[in-house]
């Protein structure tokens, strides 16, 4: 498949001196200097594709990212919202951003400013220009790390120093990259005797599954994907759960957990439940190892009384869905 980007104008040179230039329309013309330091590392909305230029992989992301502004000028003290969209050659590591960067102080007013940015390294340098209140205008350097999963970190408006940056992108096709999707079931039948070492006198027993959502590429390997515990649990009374995790481990012996359902620790006081977790974001890495030998992994269940391991069973090969 084909795609194609809309092009920003040349990114390049953004200025990068310690500035900012506020004027006000009032009944005598003034300026003042206008800086801010800001974070803005929780991210939502993002919405990411993945295409292969001539040069290497570029990475097209959305997000919107919310943090806080500090600043000595009330208008740029307070809670923080960019929305962003950047293009990021993550070969290369060069790209560029165009967002919107909005400061919302407790006291009203606050700026909603337009800025662009060039992307070097995981660095981002730029120029951040609005209309302010009373009819002026705000004209500031912005400067930040950046990342676009993982937001803005150590930001700069209107102050600091950062290296120079240019970056020219250029208009063409990119094909994206084929995720092809697979789901894959392994049921379970938890019990005491496959614990290693085996826990005697534990009337109880659970049984279930462990389902893997895959993403794979157009070569067929695995990128990441989910993994979804289902567990159905029956002991004889009141019981504390404190775990339910898959580990890597031959039958008969013990092995490190690798991937972590996270049920927290709960009380269950009459021993009949069953617990769902979805667990998102696992690595292609981990996820290939357990399909290509599942018999080479176990889940685990434990509790209070059991911290090493109340239940247990070996995966079965998983039935494709």
């Amino acid at each position: 498949m084909k795609a194609r980007y809309a092009v920003p104008a040349l990114v390049a040179g953004a200025a990068l001196t310690a500035t900012g230039i506020a004027a006000a329309w009032s009944r005598q013309q003034a300026t003042q200097a206008a800086s801010a330091t800001f974070t803005a590392n929780t991210v939502s909305q993002l919405r990411s594709t993945t295409c292969t230029g001539s040069d290497g992989t570029y990475q097209d992301t959305n997000a919107v990212y919310s943090g806080t502004a500090t600043s000595s000028n009330s208008q740029l003290n307070g809670a923080l919202e960019i929305r962003a969209h950047s293009v990021v050659n993550t070969t290369e590591g060069l790209g560029w951003l165009d967002g919107t960067f909005r400061v919302r102080p407790t006291s009203g007013g606050g700026v909603n400013a337009s800025f662009h940015a060039a992307i070097a390294n995981g660095n981002l340098v730029g120029l951040a220009t609005a209309g302010a209140n009373n009819g002026g205008k705000l004209v500031a350097s912005l400067s930040s790390a950046f990342t676009q999963s993982g937001g803005f970190a150590s930001g700069n408006l209107g102050t600091g120093s950062a290296t120079n940056l240019g970056v020219l992108f250029t208009q063409g096709s990119c094909t994206k990259v084929k995720q092809v999707k697979g789901t894959f079931v392994s049921k379970i039948a938890l019990n005491p005797r496959e614990v290693v070492p085996p826990v005697s006198g534990l009337r109880a027993s659970a049984n279930g599954s462990v389902t893997f959502d895959v993403t794979r590429d157009s070569s067929g390997a695995v990128t990441g994907g989910n993994v979804v515990f289902y567990v159905n649990y029956d002991f004889p009374g009141s019981v504390t759960i404190t775990g339910l995790t898959l580990n890597q481990g031959n039958r008969g012996a013990n092995g490190p957990k690798v991937v972590d359902a996270g049920t927290g620790t709960f009380t269950d006081s009459d021993g009949h439940g069953n617990v769902t977790k979805v667990v998102t974001g696992v690595s292609g890495t981990t996820l290939t190892s357990i399909l290509a030998n599942p018999h080479g992994y176990y889940v685990t269940l434990t509790t209070s009384a059991n911290p090493d391991g109340a239940l247990r069973d070996q995966l079965e090969t998983p039935q494709r869905k």
